[in-house]
């Protein structure tokens, strides 16, 4: 009997959705991710077109759990480690380039981490605010810093960094943990990891301890490098400066180590790359012990007057620098890029350049309402400064907020002049098909086959989405350059106009709006996490932007939400060969995203399970949204790839029939065909009917991305693929004997 085995895609389906029975049990996996089946005393284990019914649940590796949706907080790692895959096909030498271009990049991301949590802690609270009488006026939690042990600027930047550090310590253990649970699960350990079918593709834990060793170094090195710019100068001591020249040796380290090939390479690392970053790590830690009790040291009091020394310079810098590596970065791409690639390559700077806009949203956002909080609401920027604040955090954080602003009226902007001409155009072009689909229906209702027109327009919208983000991009990217040159010669957003203007004051207003922009949707995201934790709409929520982005292993930021495919696709790749092995045959069904879970799972079976294994797909984004995006490793090449390993040997010479089945709508906004001819696309039209069916009351609705099993046309795919994987190849007719059964 040969078995259907079902995955679900985004949103955490439950199993009893999945296989549309109520009763079930697990027969294999665990609470995480599990193999279920329908109860045979209850009856109806097998589904439409007479296979036996068997669903696979992920969804609790990414929605299932509620404290997992804390990890959005980590939105920006995530992006940055999703612009490595989005590379173009490109030769090996742009192609190591790009690989180490962009790790650089995440390095930078975690450094911006730890930057965010200085701000707040060292600066507003350990500097500004405990100079100021009339800040610590009324917190008797801030009395510690103002008195006694604490009361020298030297050591209270001690005991204020305890907080950043602690961030880092907590990014150690997330790591540590989900690395262990996750990049863990058994997995091929031989062969070229870079490709889908390459055995060892899923298999990345020894890369992403090597990485973790080195971004935690980099996190402890960037709160030191902090510290002792500080500290060093001050002193002018022989131990501040060798603390000083450690501290830059662990840093310069890091970046050469994660562009460096023998470190990075996923399947053969040089012998001494896990010890070494080991040590870099455990050096860092060290060296972090060491200037926390360099800064407790005695001091003569020093007055600690304005913003944190150094901090503001290395906030601009680094900014700097991570605008300068994705101009070298989009650079790069466009000189090697294929011809007629997807947005010119560039998603990935694309991608990655929008963590960076959430970062630095972030940080600026709750920046100042921490400084509004400690300043009792003080305006965050003034056209007047010449009394200046006094609660300020860095002045590069006021371009963040004045070019939030102006992102948000670039995107209304392109909305209004591209967005609405481009739908009104596609809903035109809708009736051609609404009219060939339901013939005459346009004269019985107008009203119901505009319905339909603007579903088929509103579906077709996704294969523009490319033309909008890179005119939301372009000149987003030309303001962030601006900024940054404004940023380093010192020149904030209100200096642009002269004090006291109404140009000034539309500056400062913009800036002010701004800053309570950000801070509303920083405080948004936290508040989506903590609704996570009590309701299950929110969770799924949280798993949609998970399932999404963490498919991808985590080969350039390691502390980015971890990669649940590199345990759901082994998992399904060791039941699948099971079933097609014992059990009959199986027929791997996905939806939207278990499309790729399955496409990715024909690729690491065994030849002798792909001859016993069917493919059905719907909904699926491979050729429509993965296929785009990620050309380097799903192109037409993959997708022939996949059809061609599950093609039964032709019966007569010239005669092909595909095991691969993949049903799609108009009205989908994700799914689509695929366009391989080693499979075969199966439009079905939606909705189901024109008209009013007799006995109802209502229309048939259009299921759009939805209900593609409960369709006729599923049971008799499923009965099709069931009979190309039953028949008796001539070779092996006189020995075959009968089919195993399926247990209860």
């Amino acid at each position: 009997m040969v078995t259907e085995l079902r995955v679900h895609g985004v949103t955490g389906s439950p199993a009893e959705d999945v296989l549309d029975r109520p009763l079930l049990r697990r027969v294999a996996g665990d609470t995480d991710a599990g193999f279920f089946r329908p109860r045979a005393e209850y009856g109806a284990i097998t589904g439409p077109g007479g296979a036996t019914l068997e669903a696979y649940r992920w969804g609790n590796l990414t929605a299932g759990a509620a404290a997992r949706a804390l990890w959005l907080l980590l939105l920006p790692f995530m992006l940055a480690n999703v612009a490595l895959w989005l590379r173009p096909a490109t030769r090996p030498g742009p192609r190591a380039a790009i690989r180490a271009l962009t790790r650089i990049y995440a390095l930078s991301m975690t450094a911006s981490f730890v930057l965010s949590f200085v701000e707040i802690s060292m600066d507003l609270v350990g500097w500004q605010c405990a100079s100021l009488p009339r800040c610590l006026q009324g917190r008797s939690y801030l009395d510690v810093l103002a008195a006694g042990f604490f009361a020298t600027p030297g050591r209270r930047l001690a005991v204020t960094a305890l907080v950043p550090a602690l961030a880092i310590a907590f990014l150690w253990f997330l790591g540590r943990r989900t690395w262990s649970r996750y990049e863990a699960f058994p997995a091929a350990t031989e062969g070229d990891g870079d490709g889908l079918a390459h055995p060892c593709f899923w298999n990345g834990k020894p890369l992403v301890g090597r990485l973790r060793s080195l971004h935690i170094a980099f996190a402890f090195g960037t709160l030191d490098a902090v510290l002792l710019g500080i500290l060093a100068p001050h002193d002018r001591d022989p131990a501040g400066y060798a603390l000083a020249a450690a501290d830059a040796l662990i840093l310069v380290l890091c970046v050469v180590a994660v562009a460096l090939r023998p470190v990075v390479n996923r399947d053969d690392p040089a012998r001494w790359a896990r010890p070494s970053t080991r040590l870099l790590s455990h050096a860092a830690v060290l060296l972090t012990v060491l200037v926390f009790g360099y800064a407790l040291l005695a001091r003569d009091p020093w007055p600690a007057t304005g913003r944190l020394p150094v901090l503001g310079g290395t906030v601009t810098g680094l900014f700097a620098v991570q605008v300068v590596l994705l101009l070298v970065l989009g650079v790069v791409v466009l000189a090697s890029r294929p011809r007629g690639t997807f947005l010119q390559g560039l998603a990935g700077p694309l991608v990655a350049s929008a963590g960076l806009g959430v970062a630095v949203a972030f940080s600026a956002g709750l920046s100042y309402r921490v400084a509004d909080f400690l300043d009792r609401r003080a305006l965050p920027s003034s056209a007047d400064y010449a009394g200046g604040q006094p609660l300020q955090p860095p002045p590069a954080y006021e371009w963040g907020a004045a070019g939030f602003v102006l992102l948000i009226l670039i995107i209304a902007v392109v909305a209004l002049a591209g967005w609405l001409p481009l739908v009104r155009r596609l809903r035109r072009d809708a009736r051609d098909l609404t009219d060939l689909d339901f013939r005459g229906g346009r004269e019985r209702d107008a009203q119901r086959a505009r319905d339909i027109d603007r579903a088929v327009a509103d579906a077709s919208v996704t294969d523009h989405i490319g033309r909008m983000l890179v005119w939301v991009f372009i000149p987003t990217a030309i303001a962030a350059v601006a900024a940054t040159g404004f940023a380093l010669a010192g020149i904030r957003p209100v200096r642009l106009a002269r004090s006291g203007s109404p140009a000034a004051e539309a500056l400062s207003f913009a800036v002010n709006l701004g800053t309570y922009l950000i801070g509303l949707a920083a405080f948004a995201l936290v508040l989506i996490g903590v609704l996570a934790y009590r309701y299950q709409r929110f969770r799924r929520i949280v798993g949609v932007l998970w399932d999404l982005g963490t498919f991808w292993p985590r080969a350039a930021h390691p502390l980015a939400p971890p990669c649940y495919a590199e345990r759901a696709v082994p998992e399904l790749a060791t039941r699948a060969a099971w079933l097609a092995a014992e059990q009959g045959g199986v027929i791997l069904s996905g939806h939207s995203q278990g499309s790729v879970l399955v496409a990715a799972t024909v690729l690491q079976l065994p030849p002798e399970a792909q001859a016993r294994t069917a493919l059905l797909t719907y909904g699926s984004p491979l050729r429509r949204l993965y296929a785009r995006f990620f050309p380097a490793y799903l192109d037409d090449a993959v997708l022939e790839q996949v059809g061609a390993v599950l093609a039964r040997p032709p019966a007569e010479p010239g005669q092909h029939t595909p095991r691969w089945v993949n049903l799609w709508r108009n009205t989908d906004p994700i799914g689509g065909p695929v366009g391989s001819s080693t499979a075969r696309d199966v439009r079905l039209v939606d909705p189901p009917g024109f008209d009013i069916p007799p006995g109802d009351t209502v229309f048939p609705k259009v299921d759009g991305h939805s209900g593609y099993q409960l369709r006729p046309e599923f049971g008799a795919v499923i009965s099709g693929l069931m009979k190309s994987l039953t028949a008796r190849r001539p070779e092996a007719a006189a020995g075959a004997g009968p089919q195993p059964q399926v247990p209860a």
